[in-house]
């Protein structure tokens, strides 16, 4: 069967954030009289990298897969980001509806739009490349989608109060106050998502 670009895309970045079962967990070699312990992070395809982040792992005692996630997460939160910008200009400055909003209540059906597509894109491509060797990651698909969802509507809310908050008192422009609230809530998010959404399954 033909490889569509699609196909083609999803290989190339599987190969930067491979998945558990194309990499196995290799013992670091031990330095300055160091022990040697387990890589934290996913190998990726170049060495340069993965040397680093083996430096990353000793110094900082085994934390590299924290920094490789925060990386992919960043990277990836970015796309959803400019889904969200996107979304929101459309709605706000040209969406045209057969009935009249005021300015502010067209900020706010323009921020609630543009958060659910941007939770949306956020999750389909964390769930599958930045999250997806996480012990949470077993969990069937529609439990991870709402757990993420669970995370978001916390950070999707205090986006919207953020951004409104600049918009109609400091009288920030309506898409540069979407970016400042969008930064400020990614830390929120990201912690968020490693202690509730992809933490491990309770056994009975």
């Amino acid at each position: 069967m033909k490889e569509t670009t699609v196909d083609s895309a999803i290989k190339e970045m599987s190969v930067v954030f491979p998945s558990p079962a194309d990499v196995q967990e290799i013992p670091l070699s031990p330095e300055k009289g160091d022990g040697a312990f387990l890589r934290t992070y996913q190998l990726t395809r170049w060495p340069l990298v993965n040397h680093a982040l083996d430096m990353v792992d000793r110094r900082l005692g085994g934390k590299a897969g924290y920094v490789q996630r925060l990386v992919s997460y960043l990277f990836l939160g970015g796309l959803a980001a400019l889904v969200n910008l996107i979304v929101f200009d459309l709605i706000f400055s040209f969406l045209h509806l057969p009935f009249d909003l005021s300015t502010q209540a067209r900020n706010m059906l323009a921020s609630i739009c543009a958060a659910e597509c941007s939770v949306m894109t956020n999750f389909l491509l964390n769930d599958h490349f930045t999250f997806r060797y996480l012990p949470g990651a077993r969990r069937p698909w529609p439990q991870r989608c709402l757990r993420f969802h669970a995370t978001c509507l916390v950070g999707s809310l205090l986006t919207f109060v953020l951004e409104f908050s600049f918009f109609s008192l400091a009288h920030v422009p309506a898409l540069f106050a979407e970016m400042i609230a969008i930064v400020l809530v990614l830390i929120y998010n990201f912690t968020f998502h490693h202690i509730f959404t992809y933490r491990s399954a309770r056994h009975s």
